[in-house]
Formats: C-alpha cells, structure tokens, sequence
C-alpha cells in the first residue's frame, strides 16, 4: 500500500487532472515521482504513476499518459519488480485505456515484455501479457504486430494465432491463404511446439469455405499404426502445414525431407518470410538435421522483429492448387 502521504498527494493530482489542468498534473506526476525515486520509494512510485497515467489516459492525454506509464515500466525494471497477477493488472489497464492510434503504445508494449522477460518465468516474455497484446493488436485488425505476439502466447493465444492468419489472408484478398497459416505453423513448430500449431491449424481451417477442401485422404501416423482420414485442401500449403504437424509426432526424417522437397516451389512465392530458414529449423529441432553455416534462426528472428517492424506474407496473388498426390483421396500419405 502506498504511505498516507502519497495517498494525499495522488488525490490533489488525480483533482488537477479532473479539473483540466493536465499539463501542470502531468509535470506534478513527473516531479514527485523522481523526489520518491531518490528516496527508493519504489511501490510509491509505481502507484503514483499508474494513477497519473490511468487519469491522463482516461481524459484522452494519451501523451502524457503514456510518458507516466512508461515511467512505470521504468520503475518496475528499476526496483525489480516481479511479475505476479497485481504487477501484470497494473499494465493490462493501462494499455486497455491506450487509443489504438497512440504512437506510444507499442513502446509501451515492447518496454512492458521486456520488463516481463528479466522479472518473469519465460525468456521469451510472459504469456499472458503476450496473449492479451496480441489479442488487442488483433481486434484492432494489426495483424502482423498480433501474430509476433500471439506466436509467443498462452494455449488461447494458439486458438486465436488461426483467426488472426485467416482474417489477416482475407483483408488483403489473398488468393493463398495457405502462405498465412504455414508462417503460424512452421514458426510454432520451430519453437518444438505441437500443440499450439495444431490448435492454429484447427481453428484457420474451421473458418474455411467447404469448396476449398477436396476431400479426404488416409494418412498413417506411423508404419505400423491404421491409417487416419485426413483433409486435403486445394491450397498446397495448407496441405503442408497439415503435414508437418503430423511430422513431427513420428520418428520420420526422411518423409521431412520429402516434404521439403515437394513443396519448394510453393515456399518461394513468399519473399517475406524465410521458409527455408524455418524448416532448417525445423529439422534441427525435431530430426537433428544439421542447418548450413551461417544460416539465421527463426527464434532469433521473431525476437528481433518482435521489438522492431516486420513484413507479413507477400500478396502474390497467384493461386496455389493442389496438395499432395494432386489432391486424389486415393493416395496413402505415410
């Protein structure tokens, strides 16, 4: 809790913002903050700040409001403040009461994952802060700033990763569809995770037409195991994706392999994302196929484009038909 002082104070303040005078609130904010900073007052700081850039943001200064909020983040990386539930409301409120158009927000984002990736359990960020961005970035229809969060996120994070890639795919009018959901799938499996790729793939092909699918062809999971009917669509990276999901659940190198090789054609209408990058990746990971020398890293990339700008899928426009066995549902996939 904070002292009885700064209690008096946030309420004088939080009446100056009330009362219009958000300038002079704004630099009040600013003064009494360092003066308890200097003191190490690190908690009434924080619930100063927070305060002040809750009531600034609520009055539509969303520059003021977003300087204190980063101030904040300052603070908690300052003070190493852990991230439990209390530390992570405080900065979900915030970016909640951001405009979509603020510049600041994306600082705000990024500086609030950096924070997370030195206080909190995951290298990578918290996943929860990342779903929660991603899931906000998403309903503001900035598709490719949700997706470099989402891949990054909580199991919600890979239900919605398919939405973002399917409505990201229908905004600019894309004739490959497949192009969105191979990046989602091939970048998830490069980070060895199975089940939020599946969870993606699922839910991109639940919102797809019934004419774009072709049939149903039997897939063996393994050599010895029965044969499972899988969908065949007319897209061939859907196809794909399909596939390397279920590549990865078996001791199959070799079939990787061929995958690779089929579908390279396919890989190289999109000059945005590094397929081939990505499947060495892939192979390291899951059939310690060795990459060639100086070849880049998926992780590495993501992390990199996560902070900065980042190119989605390239509208080539031209479509891709056909998967594997041409589409026949007479051909065993094993």
């Amino acid at each position: 809790m904070s002292s009885k002082g700064t209690e008096k104070t946030l309420q004088k303040l939080k009446q100056s913002v009330e009362d219009g005078n958000y300038y002079e609130a704004h630099q009040m904010y600013r003064t009494v903050a360092r003066r308890l900073t200097k003191q190490q007052k690190y908690r009434d700081v924080i619930d100063l700040l927070h305060s002040g850039a809750a009531s600034l943001l609520k009055q539509k200064q969303s520059g003021s409001g977003s300087d204190l909020a980063l101030y904040m983040l300052d603070t908690y990386k300052l003070s190493n403040t852990p991230v439990t539930e209390e530390s992570l409301d405080r900065v979900v409120e915030l970016l909640e009461l951001y405009p979509a158009d603020e510049p600041g927000r994306k600082t705000f984002i990024n500086s609030a994952i950096s924070w997370s990736q030195k206080n909190g359990d995951s290298e990578m960020g918290d996943p929860d802060l990342h779903n929660f961005a991603g899931t906000l970035l998403y309903h503001n229809k900035q598709y490719n700033e949700a997706e470099k969060h989402l891949l990054f996120g909580s199991e919600e994070s890979g239900k919605l990763l398919g939405d973002v890639e399917y409505d990201w795919a229908v905004e600019i009018d894309s004739a490959d569809k497949g192009t969105f959901i191979a990046r989602a799938v091939l970048q998830l499996l490069a980070m060895k995770n199975i089940h939020y790729a599946n969870l993606a793939f699922q839910a991109f092909t639940k919102r797809l037409d019934a004419s774009e699918a072709l049939g149903e062809a039997p897939y063996r999971p393994a050599p010895a195991d029965q044969s499972i009917n899988i969908t065949i669509y007319k897209d061939s990276l859907i196809n794909f994706s399909q596939l390397l999901i279920l590549t990865a659940q078996r001791d199959a190198g070799e079939l990787f392999k061929t995958l690779k090789s089929k579908y390279a054609p396919a890989f190289a209408q999109d000059s945005k994302f590094d397929f081939d990058e990505a499947l060495a990746d892939f192979g390291l990971s899951f059939f310690n196929i060795q990459k060639p020398r100086n070849q880049g890293n998926v992780l590495q990339d993501l992390m990199s484009s996560l902070f900065s700008g980042g190119g989605g899928p390239a509208n080539t426009g031209a479509k891709r038909v056909g998967g594997p066995g041409q589409g026949s549902s007479g051909t065993e996939l094993d």
